[in-house]
């Protein structure tokens, strides 16, 4: 039977704080496949204190940094879980998720989706080309993996009033091995009831996760001409990309066009990406 080695390498004369170690210790043995740090390897604060010359109190923010950064997963009352050895994810992310949705509700609005039938489906990640192409990339797709995709329009309206307002296009797309069945629910929650949260879709979906945040872009993509035809004509529109994260890696990625006349996406701070001249 292999014995597993704990111990850490905490050096207290070091000028990097215990915190600091402890975290980039079990990083890079997670990362290097150590015996006990593999994917699937169920650690804990009480066993890796027991190793190493630290209280499991100390360990605590560690063990939570790690579920935060992707590397593990938190098992209620039973510790944590190595889940993803090398996350790729953007740096910068945050817990606020943007839903239309819940957007509409703080404005006492009603918000209703509907979906571009033709545009909707599950189609293979080598499908996804062109423009596409990122999807299977920043989902970390394979060739042959399945993605469904929701394609809809969304309107708002003051309550009764009749006049419905195209505020957005959505375009969401959802690694179907993740996220099993999340088109059929999308698509039968629109059609029982008007509308339909894709980040409260995650959470049904995913219920023992606690981790789910996001990466933002503001991109000057247009309209592809599938999706145009079915918005005003002349009706400005900005591209927002989001990537929803889980502790597991990315689970969903979503371009949407807003009406610029109609809504604004406030920002603490703006950064510009330029790619390709």
């Amino acid at each position: 039977m292999t014995n597993t080695d704990y111990g850490l390498d905490l050096d207290r004369s070091r000028a990097q704080t215990i915190h600091e170690q402890a975290r980039e210790a079990i990083v890079e043995a997670i990362r290097g496949g150590r015996t006990g740090f593999g994917t699937g390897d169920r650690l804990t604060a009480a066993e890796l204190a027991r190793h190493n010359a630290i209280h499991r109190n100390t360990l605590t923010p560690v063990m939570d940094d790690l579920v935060r950064l992707g590397f593990l997963r938190r098992l209620p009352n039973r510790g944590f879980e190595v889940v993803y050895p090398a996350p790729e994810r953007p740096p910068l992310l945050t817990r606020q998720i943007l839903s239309l949705t819940d957007v509409a509700a703080r404005h006492h609005l009603d918000s209703r989706s509907e979906p571009i039938a033709a545009e909707c489906g599950v189609r293979k990640a080598r499908e996804l080309v062109g423009p596409l192409a990122r999807v299977r990339r920043d989902l970390g797709l394979a060739a042959g993996d399945s993605v469904g995709v929701l394609a809809r329009c969304r309107s708002m309206k003051r309550p009764r009033l009749r006049r419905w307002e195209p505020v957005a296009i959505e375009q969401s797309f959802v690694p179907v091995g993740r996220v099993a069945g999340f088109l059929e629910a999308a698509l039968q929650q629109i059609e029982q009831e008007g509308d339909f949260s894709v980040y409260r879709q995650l959470r049904r979906a995913l219920p023992k996760e606690d981790f789910f945040k996001a990466h933002y872009e503001i991109s000057l993509t247009p309209l592809p001409e599938a999706l145009a035809a079915h918005w005003p004509a002349g009706c400005p529109t900005m591209c927002v990309v989001a990537i929803t994260y889980c502790s597991q890696g990315p689970v969903e990625l979503t371009r949407t066009w807003f009406d610029t006349s109609r809504a604004a996406l406030l920002a603490g701070s703006l950064e510009i990406k330029i790619g390709d001249i």
